[in-house]
């Protein structure tokens, strides 16, 4: 079986034997720069039953086979849990070093916001759909890099592999932009910095604001250049995103109402309740967010450091006093699995999700 773990780091497992339940497999990794992973090969033992293989361990993993032959794949490191889908390969085809259906995304870049008269360029990393299209598009967006005083976080790129194969099996084309500054983009990374950038994100709010709006110019930006593109499909686009990108997302649908199909926010906000202004800035976004007049699905987890349920679900009140509809769900994660990785852990939402998608326009499926 070949995949990628978050499709970045490529993965195969090959099941050598089964016997009354126990599976004695080769667990290989390829290598990950970006992780300081060298590749790398074991011999283990696992539990199997029914559908289900299970690797057990300080780190374990799981291997569930789904209907179309796949393995729906998850490894587990402290907080975090990392997806990837696993399809059948030969032997032979390892051996010679052909190419496997990894599953990894496509890189391209579109035009972003002038900066002083300076064009910028957006990294988009794509997942896209069997077919040439035109399909839906998705766009989901990015947070931040915790406190912002490590600037090394910057030149990372950010998607979530578990969120795109779940819309990718429903026909949608998803697509996660990289803001100015960040992955693969071009210009300054400056999504409300204090004075003194060593200092990392600032908590004033005129600071804290016009870095939301310079974020919503770069994901305008994005959604515009990627509605033109050949393989999607015209018409409203479904937005999502992870803690600042969840934010974003609700308050970009509240100024393009007819452009938004559908929101997911993943545990947003703009500021952590570290912050005394966070109520403020979050509640003025959210507020935005209110005028979009069709259902939000929130989704959020306990114990979660920079967004405590109580001042997420005060949040989700300012929405909803602002005309604001849709659902607030809150998950438990297992200790020490921390609530704001909530979209790392896609067993937990993703009924929710399904049946949030049902309610849009009819979607074609990719299976």
């Amino acid at each position: 079986w070949a995949g990628s773990w978050g499709g970045s780091l490529r993965h195969i497992l090959v099941v050598e034997h089964v016997e009354g339940g126990t599976a004695r497999v080769v667990y290989a990794i390829g290598r990950e720069d970006a992780l300081r992973i060298t590749p790398m090969h074991v011999r283990r033992e696992g539990r199997v039953a029914a559908d289900r293989l299970d690797l057990p361990g300080a780190n374990p993993a799981s291997y569930r086979l789904s209907s179309d032959g796949s393995l729906e794949a998850v490894y587990t490191s402290g907080p975090m849990e990392t997806f990837a889908r696993m399809r059948r390969v030969e032997a032979d085809d390892v051996i010679a070093g052909r190419p496997l259906p990894w599953g990894e995304p496509e890189r391209v870049t579109v035009a972003g916001p002038d900066e002083d008269g300076t064009p910028s360029s957006l990294e988009v990393v794509l997942f896209a759909p069997s077919g040439a299209g035109p399909h839906p598009l998705a766009v989901i967006n990015h947070g931040s890099t915790g406190s912002g005083r490590d600037p090394r976080a910057f030149a990372a790129a950010w998607w979530s592999f578990g969120l795109a194969d779940l819309l990718v099996r429903r026909g949608w084309l998803v697509a996660f932009p990289q803001r100015r500054g960040r992955g693969g983009s071009t210009g300054l990374y400056d999504e409300g910095f204090s004075a003194d950038r060593a200092e990392g994100y600032s908590c004033q709010v005129d600071r804290a604001l016009r870095g939301a709006e310079r974020a919503l110019a770069d994901m305008a930006a994005a959604v515009a250049a990627l509605r033109r593109r050949p393989d999607v499909a015209p018409g409203s686009v479904l937005l999502g995103g992870q803690s600042r990108g969840g934010i974003l997302a609700a308050a970009y649908a509240g100024r393009h109402p007819k452009d938004v199909a559908g929101v997911l926010n993943f545990v947003g906000g703009w500021l952590g309740t570290g912050c005394a202004s966070a109520g403020e800035v979050n509640g003025r976004l959210f507020r935005e967010a209110g005028r979009y007049g069709r259902p939000i699905l929130w989704l959020y987890g306990e114990d979660d450091a920079y967004y405590p349920l109580d001042h997420s679900r005060a949040n989700f009140a300012i929405f909803s006093q602002a005309g604001g509809q849709g659902t607030f769900l809150a998950f438990t994660r297992s200790a020490p699995r921390s609530g704001h990785f909530v979209l790392s852990s896609r067993d937990l939402w993703r009924r929710d999700v399904e049946t949030y998608l049902a309610g849009l326009a009819p979607e074609r499926t990719a299976d």
